[in-house]
């Protein structure tokens, strides 16, 4: 091989490399560009469906406005009437954190009408002391038809945050700890 032939295989092989960096270069670009592409994909993806999505929530959400506003116009014996078919007809649980808001929720109507339905037209003047009441109700009910139940059970099954509460509430209401009232009904 000549000196010539030498020079320009080096040459050559000088083109190669560089060609190759080039060639690497153009990869890595490429590959930040599908990522780029992939990224802005998803985000479009994202956006379609909020935008298609959006309506739809406006709608249920104008929806559920026109059900609470029209829920409020309700006559109050049909309102008192609708309250104790849904919590006493359906037994829906009455949990200690159970109150003003989550009945509204259930039937539809709004905070300050349930407020001043219950202070102008029941004997029980709130929603906590008639959810009180009905969770006093569960519990007598509960004491009589399962006497092989413990206490804490039946506070549980009641709504009473606690033993004590419940305790508390069944003494000032009947003058008897539920342990006597659950002897007293259980021999009968």
């Amino acid at each position: 091989m000549t000196t010539e032939e030498k020079k320009e295989m080096e040459a050559l092989r000088q083109e190669v490399k560089r060609l190759q960096e080039v060639n690497t270069k153009l990869v890595t670009a490429t590959q930040q560009l599908i990522e780029r592409n992939v990224d802005l994909y998803e985000r479009l993806d994202v956006y379609y469906f909020v935008r298609t999505h959006a309506g739809w929530l406006q709608d249920m959400v104008r929806k559920h406005r026109e059900v609470v506003a029209h829920a409020d116009l309700r006559d109050d014996k049909e309102l008192l009437a609708i309250i104790e078919s849904r919590i006493e007809g359906e037994n829906i649980p009455l949990p200690p954190e159970f109150g003003l808001k989550e009945l509204s929720d259930l039937v539809g109507v709004t905070q300050s009408r349930l407020k001043d339905l219950f202070r102008r037209k029941t004997i029980h003047h709130t929603v906590d002391k008639y959810l009180d009441y009905l969770r006093l109700l569960r519990a007598l009910r509960l004491l009589k038809e399962h006497p092989g139940y413990n206490i804490e059970a039946i506070a549980h099954e009641a709504g009473f945050a606690s033993v004590r509460t419940l305790n508390r509430k069944i003494q000032d209401t009947i003058g008897m700890s539920p342990g006597i009232y659950r002897d007293i009904n259980g021999s009968e």
